[in-house]
């Protein structure tokens, strides 16, 4: 059926018909009667008011707009839509073929229920890569079979085990939240992967099939099941649209939030086995399974700013319908208000939620442009040359086309009023080129602070050269010690044995180069002595490596080293930390600077910076050196979080390290900075007190911040899925 355009149309002359499909009911909504509608083939739901339900109810194919007008009028009197408002109503009902022209042809509903699908049943729309929707079982008989199967899952009974059970769970997270966040490193391994898929596979489905198992128990009913495609990112959904024919507000809300409840009721069961797992593998799967059944729905699922569980549940609660459509609405209220301004309309909505509905508006829209950024920057991100022709496609559907819209309502504005059309170009000109500029070209300075630590200079430690055991220890912490003072005996019997050895075969071959020498047999003597010498340059070597047996002081310094008489009898490797030998003055900071703070880093050394170690106070310094490359390494174990510092961290992937060397990493590399404190600040601040040290300050623009932030994470996800 071919459409007309609205504006074609001489609403005064030309009588409205409602299509013949539609069913209507009544409800009780904020203590006033509203009005639901249904195009049951198409299982596509609309909410109206009592007055536009009068007016609604008028349009008979006989009756045009202004006779309806006034019949509602009559009725209603001053409650009744007037003329601009009932011409809106009419365009609305055209718009979403509620209604037809009186000498048209009714809307036709093809099978696969869509009215406005082509013949052929191709839409464009399909393919959109930024949201690609795929059904996948359309068989109510199947879905209402599976559905009424499981009806006991959200059996009063049920629902208190399963809120007790969250209760429990929550009471484990609490007494175990240490544990469960020094776990969050990972535990490595190949099958790893395959039972996170598993678990985020069937996440996914157990959480639509609860909403269609609760849509099912309310009395409503699950119209079909499929997947949704965002930026090529697979979503599962179900279509539980017929809960509009539910009339309590509250029954509507648990069949929205049936998803999320039951995913909790998984993490919490699952948190209750990591408490009591014992094997690593096991734990590090039960902790995954917390995190993505109820950390990550929660607050994926619960922004009521997405169209998702918390967006619906926030909707019904407010007992607002279309809360994105009322909402946007307001907002371009407002936007048509400072433009042109014309008047504020009037709106049914009254008190609070009037101003939460606006406020909503504009949030909403404010993360939606978010959104649209960040997929078309993680498009042209992730798809290289292809992405070029997906942000292509993105910037026409997410701002060419409304752009195209408000241009044909402006050019609208300049046939009917050139005033309010030369203000709304002043002022909306001046706004967007506020935004363009605040956005993508004006430096925001703000300040960067890199995470860092004060402690002793490297040449303060006393490290071990060779492996052993601690045999005694002859000083204890703040002794004060002169250099070369004997600080520990380490025992290594192998290494002296091997001396002993290469001294004894030493004394052998002088032994056979002077009855050589006394033979004259010269070829002999030749080959012992160079025999010889390499034994003698091995002897030089073992004998330093068993000097080293003896620790002692390389300065005059204060030992600075808790629980020295607890490391006797201790193993120790070489490169091992034995103890400090420092004075105050040898204290230094030592600063992570991260890969997105560079830029602001490297300016910096040569010149004093602020070290800040509370709130309120600060100490000047000089950045001495940064490192010119970055590591993964950690540097300083308390800037960990599992030490409560900045920086995350994981464990190590290679697994053939010496346990020396199973220590944590940090999850992108990092540059290391030596900072060094003046007089006084040596004095204030003690050794292992996490400081920030701010940095030359950040003028990137908002365009460009997201867009590094962006590559550095994809850059980061790929790295991680080569390891």
């Amino acid at each position: 059926m071919s459409r007309r355009d609205p504006n074609t149309i001489d609403l005064a002359q030309q009588p409205i018909r409602l299509a013949d499909d539609l069913r209507f009911w009544p409800i009780q909504q904020r203590g006033q009667t509203a009005y639901r509608i249904e195009i049951p083939s198409l299982h596509r739901f609309f909410h109206v008011g009592y007055e536009e339900y009068v007016f609604l109810s008028l349009l008979d194919g006989k009756t045009t707009v202004p006779q309806a007008c006034g019949l509602a009028a009559a009725t209603l009197g001053s409650q009744a839509p007037t003329t601009e408002q009932a011409q809106s109503i009419v365009y609305w009902l055209l718009e979403n073929e509620l209604g037809y022209l009186a000498d048209g042809e009714p809307p036709t509903r093809n099978r696969d229920g869509d009215s406005r699908a082509t013949e052929s049943g191709f839409s464009f729309a399909s393919l959109n890569p930024f949201w690609m929707k795929v059904p996948v079982l359309k068989s109510q008989r199947w879905i209402a079979a599976i559905a009424n199967s499981l009806r006991a899952v959200f059996s009063p009974a049920t629902i208190v085990f399963g809120i007790l059970l969250i209760v429990v769970g929550g009471v484990c997270m609490a007494f175990q939240w240490d544990r469960f966040w020094t776990q969050s490193a990972q535990v490595w391994s190949r099958s790893n992967w395959i039972w996170l898929l598993s678990f985020w596979v069937a996440l996914k489905c157990v959480h639509e099939l609860a909403h269609a198992v609760a849509c099912h128990r309310q009395g409503a009913n699950a119209r079909e099941v499929g997947v949704v495609f965002v930026l090529f990112a697979p979503l599962a959904y179900v279509d539980v649209s017929s809960c509009w024919r539910l009339n309590s507000k509250w029954a509507r809300i648990a069949v929205s939030a049936a998803g999320m409840y039951v995913e909790l009721v998984i993490a919490s069961a699952a948190l209750i086995a990591w408490s009591m797992a014992d094997s690593a593998s096991l734990s590090f799967l039960l902790h995954r399974l917390v995190f993505a059944a109820g950390i990550s729905t929660v607050l994926f699922n619960a922004n009521a700013l997405m169209r998702f569980d918390g967006y619906y549940m926030l909707s019904d609660w407010l007992e607002i319908p279309n809360l994105y459509s009322v909402s946007s609405q307001a907002v371009e209220q407002l936007l048509r208000r400072i433009l042109v301004g014309t008047a504020l309309p009037s709106s049914s909505l009254r008190g609070w939620r009037r101003h939460f509905v606006l406020v909503y508006g504009i949030a909403s829209l404010v993360w939606r442009i978010v959104i649209c950024t960040t997929l078309l920057l993680a498009a042209s991100t992730m798809f290289s040359g292809a992405g070029i022709v997906l942000v292509a496609s993105g910037i026409w559907m997410f701002f060419l086309r409304p752009a195209k819209r408000h241009a044909l309502n402006a050019l609208n504005l300049l046939q009917t009023d050139l005033v309010a059309f030369c203000r709304a170009g002043v002022v909306g000109g001046g706004l967007v080129a506020t935004a363009v500029a605040l956005v993508g070209w004006m430096p925001i300075p703000t300040s960067s602070q890199a995470a860092a630590v004060v402690c002793f200079a490297p040449e303060t430690l006393v490290r071990s050269r060779v492996d052993g055991f601690v045999r005694r220890v002859h000083v204890r912490d703040q002794d004060i010690v002169a250099r070369g003072d004997l600080l520990m005996e380490i025992e290594n019997r192998e290494l002296t044995n091997h001396r002993d050895r290469l001294k004894i075969e030493q004394q052998q071959i002088e032994i056979k180069i002077r009855q050589a020498i006394e033979k004259k047999e010269s070829s002999e003597r030749i080959v012992l002595q160079e025999h010889l010498k390499s034994i003698q340059e091995q002897y030089d070597q073992i004998a330093s490596q068993c000097d080293a047996l003896r620790v002692t002081a390389n300065r005059d310094g204060i030992v600075i080293t808790r629980g020295l008489d607890q490391c006797v009898g201790k193993f120790v490797h070489q490169g091992d930390l034995l103890m400090t030998v420092a004075l105050p003055e040898d204290k230094e900071v030592m600063a992570v600077v991260s890969q997105s703070q560079i830029e602001q880093a490297r300016p910096a050394v040569g010149n004093d910076v602020f070290v800040r170690y509370d709130e309120h106070r600060h100490a000047r310094a000089y950045f001495e050196k940064l490192e010119p490359r970055a590591t993964d390494r950690l540097v300083v174990a308390s800037l960990s979080s599992i030490e409560g510092g900045p920086l995350s961290v994981q464990s190590p992937a290679a697994t053939s390290e010496s346990d020396s060397e199973h220590k944590l990493r940090l999850l992108e590399p990092h540059f290391v900075g030596r900072i060094r404190l003046d007089q006084h600040a040596v004095k204030v601040l003690p050794a292992g007190l996490r400081v920030k040290v701010e940095l030359n300050r950040k003028t990137d623009p908002l365009l460009r911040r997201a867009s590094d932030k962006i590559t550095r994470l994809w850059h980061t996800l790929q790295q991680e899925s080569l390891r």
